[in-house]
């Protein structure tokens, strides 16, 4: 075997180091000139040596690479994708941020969604506009005899576009009767393309996907949906009810909380996967009928309330510090939070999406901080969005809440 080959070992694939590399190709060229040849790296024949020594090594790494896509932990890009489609998976595309409306009108006026019949919506789902940005309706729905209904709006743009409270209030799409419009809550913040992370953690998790009646078989299909942004789900298989993450589950039940998506579709996902006689749990009830019985069976799951999360960071400036240091520190504090932040010279974000029942840890920002320029950082502090924060290194995320921070609720507070 040459000494500029890979060596395959039982514990992987080896290569061989630049020096050997190097060594070997200096003596190829020796024996071709009798052993005349300066070997200096300033000389013609040293420069070839060199440069013939950095191609090996190149296509050594190129091989290297290769073998390692097929290690689900760190592939990426198309093989990532193509592991995941052993397990039926594919990448979440880009997901739009979701607006729950308050709409006001007459009583039997229908708001068309993008679910509607055509022959109900010629012109299309109802349209509003927020900072630039257009949304639409995507679940149709009729104003009860109160005067209002409320309705979910999803960005025509995807991605992470914030949309603060009260920031919606005009009708571009008019229906007749259909007469105000307005966000008493910010969207849940959509997302670029799922990262290689964030695919991982999932692909690690569906793993039972073609499995009925675990609950990791419920998290896969229910994961998949189209339009479902975070999801957790849990289990009680003791004869008794328990309290956990803030919610109590029924005996011998399952628990799914799931941002987005549709309920209808959402409903069938847990009916198919979820095991006979097992109880569910939630705030949001849908009646699914099954194919092949008939029979109608009413599933429950719950849709999350907000938890809007404060940052408040304090920092010691100096001469070195950037002029606009506070809009730099907003945005990757924002972006690291919503898992899109990619440091210098990396090609994925550090961490993934703050999610559904995960433990917010105020430390997580010290790497982005620091990219950001913020070289005097004296503290980082978290809490749960009020008039009066209480401020602290971590905060649990309940299971029935969606963490939600916005740049104005990113506290910077130059220290002495």
């Amino acid at each position: 075997m040459s000494q500029s080959d890979i060596m395959f070992t039982p514990t992987g694939p080896q290569v061989p180091p630049t020096s050997r590399v190097k060594a070997a190709q200096l003596a190829n060229w020796q024996a071709a000139f009798d052993n005349k040849l300066n070997p200096d790296d300033r000389t013609p024949q040293g420069q070839m040596v060199t440069s013939q020594t950095a191609i090996v090594q190149d296509k050594n790494n190129q091989l290297l690479y290769l073998i390692n896509q097929f290690d689900p932990t760190v592939a990426e890009g198309i093989y990532q994708d193509a592991i995941a489609r052993i397990y039926f998976l594919d990448r979440h595309p880009e997901r739009s941020t979701v607006v729950l409306y308050r709409c006001g009108g007459l009583a039997g006026v229908f708001i068309p969604g993008t679910d509607a019949d055509p022959s109900l919506a010629p012109d299309g789902p109802a349209l509003v506009e927020a900072g630039g940005y257009t949304l639409a309706c995507t679940a149709s729905g009729t104003i009860p005899a109160s005067g209002f209904i409320w309705l979910p709006f999803a960005c025509l743009t995807p991605g992470p576009i914030e949309i603060p409270a009260h920031t919606v209030t005009t009708i571009v799409r008019a229906v007749p009767g259909w007469d105000t419009v307005n966000n008493e809550f910010p969207g849940a913040v959509g997302q670029h393309v799922e990262s290689r992370a964030a695919f991982e953690r999932r692909r690690y998790n569906s793993v039972a996907k073609n499995a009925r009646s675990v609950l990791a078989a419920v998290y896969a299909e229910v994961g998949g949906l189209p339009g479902v942004i975070d999801l957790l789900c849990r289990q009680n298989r003791k004869p008794y009810p328990v309290d956990r993450g803030g919610v109590t589950l029924g005996e011998h039940s399952i628990y799914v909380c799931v941002l987005g998506g549709e309920d209808a579709a959402i409903a069938k996902a847990i009916y198919e996967k979820n095991s006979a006689g097992s109880d569910y749990n939630g705030n949001t009830s849908y009646a699914y009928t099954d194919p092949v019985t008939g029979a109608v069976e009413t599933v429950w799951f719950q849709r999350p309330d907000e938890l809007a999360l404060m940052v408040q960071i304090t920092y010691r400036p100096s001469s070195a510090t950037p002029s606009d240091i506070d809009n730099r520190i907003r945005a990757v504090v924002l972006a690291d939070f919503y898992g899109e932040y990619i440091p210098p010279g990396e090609t994925a974000p550090v961490h993934g999406r703050v999610q559904i029942g995960d433990t917010l840890d105020a430390s997580r920002f010290y790497c982005p901080l620091g990219h950001a320029g913020t070289h005097g950082l004296i503290a980082i502090k978290v809490a749960v969005a009020s008039e009066n924060p209480t401020w602290v290194d971590t905060v649990s995320i309940p299971w029935n809440r969606y963490p939600a921070l916005t740049a104005e609720n990113i506290q910077v507070v130059q220290g002495g």
